[in-house]
């Protein structure tokens, strides 16, 4: 049994970059030191802030809200919220709504869950039979992608946020990283900042990534020790049009081949983004989309786009520049 580098507890996470042991304490230690520090690296809080946690009821949002209600217990001039958006995907949303609502019920976080059956007007699963009923070229995915970045940011406007906190980890970013590099989209990639949404737009909620530089593996092993995840794994059903999964696997697999890949990757991803910061090629004009008055970087923002197709909105009938 492998001890922990600090102490003769059994060890429960080995770093194989470093080849560092951590038993249960001093993981959390280290776990928790480390997005501290990302916090300030990034200069992500300030003093007084009503965090709004955007939660899904899974392992890696769910340490997220977890971390900053007890960082918040230290910091007065914090206030948590948690914002769960249900997509209404039956057989899984459900199930991770209950999972959220078992761990509020320790916490006590204020929250709210907003639908897109609410604000949209039909449930994901519904959206998806409609679309393809209308020929609509788009995977599931990409309407869920687009109402929940939607939602996202208009109810943590309506809840009285000042920032709003994802739970992006750095499999993800990576994995965001490779399939924007991958389909030559270079001006999304601002997206991936550790921080966007600072002064670009009056109703746009600054963003901020806590654990960009913590791994999945990592962030599960936090969850589980503190109690926060059920054993049962829910898969959203939609997941497998999604080529994130394949680029998930790859990398994982190169990670285990070569430990440290990922930090790597992310170290790259960063410096990329640092260097296109302003470029005219990342650089998106913050617009206010003509029929919702939400941000948008075209006169119509991709939320209502996709209404319109979808027959839940009328065309417009003003000139679209």
């Amino acid at each position: 049994m492998v001890k922990c580098s600090f102490c003769d507890k059994p060890a429960v996470y080995v770093n194989r970059v470093n080849n560092t042991a951590y038993c249960r304490t001093h993981f959390i230690e280290y776990f928790e030191r480390k997005v501290k520090k990302t916090i300030r690296k990034y200069r992500m809080l300030g003093k007084n802030e009503h965090i709004i946690v955007a939660v899904s009821g899974g392992k890696d949002s769910l340490s997220l809200l977890y971390f900053l209600w007890k960082l918040s217990r230290k910091n007065p001039g914090w206030r948590v919220s948690a914002l769960l958006i249900d997509e209404g995907i039956k057989g899984y949303r459900e199930y991770t709504i209950m999972n959220f609502l078992r761990v509020n019920e320790r916490l006590g976080v204020p929250y709210r869950i907003a639908s897109f059956k609410e604000y949209i007007g039909m449930t994901l699963d519904e959206i998806v039979e409609e679309g393809r009923r209308r020929g609509l070229p788009y995977l599931p995915c990409a309407y869920c992608g687009v109402f929940r970045r939607y939602l996202l940011n208009k109810v943590a406007r309506e809840m009285g946020g000042t920032v709003l906190a994802t739970a992006h980890n750095m499999d993800d970013m990576v994995q965001t990283f490779l399939m924007n590099l991958a389909k030559d989209t270079l001006e999304r990639l601002a997206r991936l900042a550790p921080v966007t949404g600072v002064a670009s737009h009056e109703k746009f909620v600054k963003r901020i990534k806590p654990f960009i530089e913590v791994s999945e593996k990592e962030t599960t092993i936090y969850a589980l020790l503190n109690g926060l995840i059920q054993p049962e794994y829910y898969k959203c059903p939609y997941a497998e049009f999604n080529i994130r999964f394949k680029i998930r696997r790859m990398i994982n697999e190169l990670e285990e081949a070569q430990p440290g890949t990922k930090n790597g990757l992310l170290n790259s991803m960063l410096e990329t983004v640092r260097l296109l910061a302003g470029s005219r090629k990342v650089e998106e004009e913050i617009k206010t989309c003509r029929i919702c008055g939400e941000p948008s970087s075209h006169d119509v923002c991709r939320a209502c786009q996709f209404r319109i197709e979808l027959g839940l909105l009328e065309k417009p009938v003003f000139r679209l520049e």
